[in-house]
């Protein structure tokens, strides 16, 4: 048999010293990793064989022209037990149908239902900023985004009738995802995975025999946010016969299921993709809004930009969803934030059989793991990567750039079906806070990497607030980031 080519990477002691020094910051190690052996590269633990992708035709290749090949993977069984048969999970069919179904629902232009909510959630923040720059108080703008996105989330996915109970939401919904973050690392997560076994479903039935205290506040988040949303269906079922007048998600999906493009969504189907939505979006959209506040205080002169732009298309009043294309500063902004501090900072899929990527062998049952944070950061497609500079994101600039160097979405049929919503309601937010609060870093501050499911800040991200007209209008200001 004709020898199969290997990618490059570490092997023997010098991957035991490469694992072992970077624990802590694996971001240091990708660099690390690639710089030493290229855009891909192989690590081997055992009979598990990693593929590491910061390679843009590498990357569509897995994500776009040979996608039928790749699995979401066992990993997401992990999150099939809580977010059920949802988008991020399923497969197949059952996924083709769902999807068919959804993304008309989120795309840009049908979002006027939603922008009154993400305006009003807004000027809410604003003011409640405003009051707080004022004192010139130093603040969690990580704390304070993950409640300003998750009481979005809530109203556009649940409606207005939930908001006696958006605080069980959100205690719900941080509870869950902490005890998701250290399911990833801990080894009673092979217990989830046993032959038979629904994942966390199944061992949430297991409470009796592992009754430990994480597990059983994460039972009862569970039982919170299903009776949430069970409660919201059986209210919608109520005037179905007026559901496309509807503004939240729950009423949108079933309505649209009943339009003949599939097989009616049942509850259940409502529920998964609901607690999807709920799971995997607000997190990053209030992660992406963080490392946007951090970058307006280092670069206040961009701050004034986005504040001046929102004074003179909106006058005063505030956005709409046709004022978007004119909010151009804001929105290449974002762009540019999304390229240095992308979220969604992996994208893992499994080999279904065999492939070959950059020239190497991917034999079946290896991880695939695509880096935007590494593409992003490519000198070769991004000259001078580490600064910091929106126009990069102009009609122009763009049209060239080589398709798979930027991916805050990801590519492909599995692209973020959100994409439009959360880029509209980062854009509002700014819009509307930028008019009233300026930020500025604490002396000698420096943001640190905790990079779990999201390129979360490590110990969140103090900012200082004071009034818009205390804000620095040099352009000398730092124009380097991490």
């Amino acid at each position: 048999m004709k020898a199969q080519s290997s990618a490059p990477g570490p092997r023997g002691r010098s991957l035991l010293r490469t694992i072992l020094g970077r624990r802590s910051d694996p971001i240091a190690l990708l660099v690390e990793l690639k710089a030493e052996y290229g855009d891909i590269v192989e690590v081997r633990l055992g009979d598990m064989r990693q593929f590491l992708v910061s390679d843009p035709e590498a990357a569509r290749h897995v994500l776009v022209q040979n996608h039928e090949n790749y699995s979401r993977g066992p990993g997401h069984v992990l999150l099939r037990g809580l977010l059920g048969e949802g988008l991020v999970t399923s497969e197949g069919d059952h996924w083709r149908s769902h999807r068919k179904i959804i993304q008309p629902l989120l795309a840009r232009e049908r979002l006027s239902a939603f922008v009154p909510v993400m305006v009003e959630s807004a000027a809410q923040e604003a003011a409640a900023l405003g009051e707080l720059a004022r004192k010139g108080l130093t603040v969690d703008v990580f704390k304070r985004m993950n409640a300003l996105t998750l009481s979005i989330a809530a109203r556009t996915l649940l409606g207005s009738d939930v908001t006696h109970r958006e605080a069980e939401v959100h205690r719900s919904v941080s509870t869950v995802l902490d005890h998701m973050e250290r399911l990833r690392t801990s080894a009673w997560r092979y217990l989830e995975l046993l032959p038979g076994a629904r994942p966390l479903r199944w061992i949430r039935g297991a409470t009796a025999t592992l009754p430990t205290p994480s597990r059983k506040s994460f039972n009862e988040a569970i039982a919170t946010l299903d009776d949430v949303i069970y409660e919201v269906i059986a209210r919608r079922r109520e005037f179905d016969h007026g559901a496309t007048e509807a503004t939240d998600l729950v009423a949108l999906l079933r309505a649209a299921s009943c339009s003949g493009n599939g097989p009616p969504f049942t509850d259940e189907d409502v529920r998964d993709e609901i607690m999807t939505m709920f799971i995997a979006g607000y997190e990053t959209t209030s992660t992406a809004l963080t490392w946007c506040l951090y970058l307006l205080a280092r670069h206040p002169d961009h701050q004034l930009r986005i504040a001046r732009e929102a004074d003179a298309v909106l006058g005063g009043r505030p956005p709409t969803l046709t004022d978007l294309p004119d909010l151009v500063a804001s929105r290449k902004f974002v762009d540019e934030a999304l390229r240095l501090y992308p979220p969604v900072w992996r994208i893992g899929r499994h080999a279904v059989g065999h492939d070959r990527i950059g020239g190497y062998h991917i034999p079946p049952g290896s991880v695939v793991t695509i880096l935007p944070y590494l593409l992003h950061r490519d000198p070769t497609h991004w000259p001078d990567p580490e600064r910091f500079d929106p126009d990069r994101f102009d009609p122009g600039e763009s049209r060239d750039r080589v398709r798979g160097a930027y991916l805050p979405f990801g590519a492909g049929q599995r692209m973020c079906p959100g994409s439009s919503f959360a880029t509209a309601e980062i854009q509002i937010i700014l819009a509307t806070v930028c008019r009233g609060v300026a930020f500025e870093l604490e002396p000698g501050f420096e943001p640190a990497f905790a990079p779990r499911v999201t390129l979360r800040p490590k110990g969140g991200m103090p900012l200082r607030l004071v009034p818009p007209a205390s804000m620095a209008t040099s352009t000398s200001s730092l124009t380097r980031t991490r």
